[in-house]
């Protein structure tokens, strides 16, 4: 029976030895056509991504500071020359990732304002 089989798939591909000229071509231009629609989608993503996180984190950052001048009645003075005060605000920061809010600089702080850049 295996022996018919293979017979069988022997005849019928005993003319055919791969792809003809015109089969290539059309694979290319297909993945061509794909690689024009997919690739300017997926160029900007991963700066979007960052830009989206960095959003996020200053508000993050604004809603700590808003809660603390909630509680304290002033605003945190900032640790070192325009460094977030993140040891006074971690009981206020719903996020655990320091070095993303690191970036930020926090001055003219006074009792009831401040700058976040």
């Amino acid at each position: 029976m295996i022996m018919k089989l293979t017979r069988a798939l022997h005849k019928r591909t005993k003319g055919e030895r791969g792809f003809t000229l015109i089969e290539l071509i059309v694979v290319i231009a297909v993945l061509g056509v794909l690689a024009t629609l997919v690739v300017p989608r997926v160029i900007g993503v991963k700066e979007d991504a960052e830009e989206k996180a960095q959003e996020a984190n200053k508000k993050i950052i604004i809603n700590a500071l808003e809660r603390y001048y909630a509680e304290n009645g002033k605003y945190p003075e900032p640790a070192n020359e325009n460094e977030l005060p993140l040891d006074e605000l971690k009981d206020y920061l719903d996020t655990s990732n320091e070095e993303d809010l690191k970036k930020w600089t926090y001055k003219d702080v006074t009792n009831d304002s401040y700058t976040l850049e």
